[in-house]
C-alpha cells in the first residue's frame, strides 16, 4: 500500500528569510564509535569556521523562542547543541566552546548521569558547563526507543511511562541546576504523531535528528538538526549545512511511523504561490534519487524506487536558493517495524 504525505512548502525569494540552523554532536573523540563521533580537531576546525566567518551563534532556547514569536534572528543563525551526557563533551568540546565564548546547548539521559561513570558527565561538571555558557535540557531518563511498547504495555500505560521519562528529568534538571527549560531531544531522533502529540501537551519544543534548517513554520515537536558524526564531518558539507535555509513545512499528514503495509510512502508537496512547482527542487531516499510527479493541482509527488528498510530512514530534499549560492533544505524521517509488525533489534 503506498500512503501520500501532502505538505506545504512555503519558498520566500527576493525577500526576509527567518531561518536557523541547529547542530547536533555527540562524542568528541577519536577513541569512541566512528558513527556517533567527531575527532577533536575536526571539531574545532567546525567552530573556527563558525568565528572566522562571522556567524551567529546563539543559545538554542533563545532561537527558539525568537523564531516562535516571528522576531527577527540575524543571518547565518547557528546553535550548537549534543544529545546524551558523553565524558567527551566536557573534556574536548566544551574548553574549544569555552575559550571562542560560544553558547551551547546539552541534552542529557540523566540515568547516565546518575551512573557516576567516568564515561559520563557528572552533575558537577554540569553545573561548571551551565555558568559558562552551557544550558542543560531533556533527553530523558534512561534513553529508550520512546515508541516501542514493552510486552504487554497498552497504549494508556505507554503514555504513562512516556510522561515520566520526561517529566522527572525536568524535576532533576530543576533540583540539580536550578532551572529547566522548555527543550526536549527525541533518543534516537524517533518519533511519531502521538509522541509529538504528547510532547506538545507537555508544552515542550521537540527536536529529532533529521537535517535541515529551522523558520517560522517548523513543527515544534519535530524541529531538525544537522547530524555531525562520522562520515558527515567533512568542511565542504559543513559549509553546505551551516548556509542552508528552510522549506517551511505546514504539514498535513505526516506520521513518520510507518504502518506494516506502508512500504514506498509517498511525500507529497505543494508551493504556496499555487503555480507550477520548480524544477530545481531534489529529494534522494533509500535507493537514490525519488522519481518526481505533477498532477493537475500542481502538487509535487516523490516516490522511493524501492521498500524502505526495516529500521531508520530518511527522504532529504533540496533546492537552490534564488541566488543560487545556498540551499533550502527539508528532511522527512521514517521509522518501518519488521514485516511481522515486531520492532528490530535495539542498536
Amino acid at each position: 500500500m503506498i500512503r501520500i504525505i501532502t505538505a506545504t512548502l512555503l519558498v520566500l525569494h527576493g525577500c526576509h528569510i527567518q531561518a536557523a540552523v541547529v547542530l547536533l554532536y555527540h562524542h568528541v573523540s577519536e577513541s569512541t564509535p566512528y558513527i556517533t563521533s567527531i575527532s577533536p580537531a575536526q571539531f574545532e576546525a567546525h567552530l573556527d569556521h563558525l568565528v572566522d566567518n562571522d556567524f551567529n551563534v546563539i543559545p538554542l532556547h533563545d532561537m527558539v523562542a525568537r523564531i516562535r514569536a516571528d522576531e527577527s534572528l540575524p543571518d547565518k543563525s547557528i546553535a550548537i547543541s549534543f544529545d546524551d551526557a558523553y565524558i567527551s563533551i566536557y573534556k574536548q568540546a566544551y574548553p574549544r566552546l569555552k575559550q571562542r565564548g560560544l553558547p551551547f546547548t546539552i541534552f542529557v539521559a540523566t540515568d547516565l548521569v546518575n551512573t557516576d561513570s567516568r564515561h559520563y558527565l557528572s552533575w558537577d561538571q554540569l553545573r561548571e558547563m551551565s555558568a559558562n555558557g552551557a544550558t542543560i535540557a531533556n533527553h530523558t531518563k534512561a534513553h529508550p526507543h520512546l515508541l516501542r511498547r514493552l510486552p504487554n504495555e497498552s497504549r494508556r500505560a505507554w503514555r504513562r511511562r512516556v510522561r515520566s521519562e520526561i517529566l522527572d528529568v525536568q524535576e532533576q534538571l530543576q533540583q540539580e541546576l536550578g532551572y529547566v527549560l522548555p527543550l526536549f531531544a527525541y533518543p534516537y531522533g524517533e518519533y511519531s504523531d502521538e509522541l509529538h502529540t504528547l510532547v506538545s501537551k507537555l508544552d515542550l519544543i521537540g527536536f529529532g535528528q533529521q537535517s535541515g534548517a529551522i523558520g517560522i513554520d517548523s513543527m515544534a515537536t519535530a524541529l531538525p538538526r544537522f547530524p555531525l558524526a562520522g562520515d558527515y564531518t567533512d568542511m565542504e558539507s559543513f559549509r553546505t549545512k551551516v548556509m542552508t535555509l528552510p522549506l517551511s513545512i505546514r504539514v498535513m499528514s505526516e506520521d513518520p511511523l510507518l504502518r506494516r503495509d506502508e512500504l514506498r510512502p509517498v511525500l507529497a508537496i505543494r508551493f504556496t504561490n499555487g503555480g507550477p512547482p520548480p524544477a530545481k527542487i531534489t529529494c534522494y531516499g533509500p535507493g537514490g534519487e525519488l522519481t518526481q510527479s505533477i498532477d493537475s493541482h500542481n502538487v509535487m509527488h516523490f516516490s522511493p524506487i524501492a521498500d524502505l528498510p526495516v529500521g531508520r530512514s530518511r527522504y532529504n530534499c533540496t533546492m537552490p536558493s534564488a541566488s543560487g549560492e545556498r540551499f533550502h533544505w527539508y528532511s522527512h524521517p521514517w521509522i518501518r517495524k519488521r514485516d511481522d509488525g515486531s520492532w528490530p533489534p535495539e542498536p
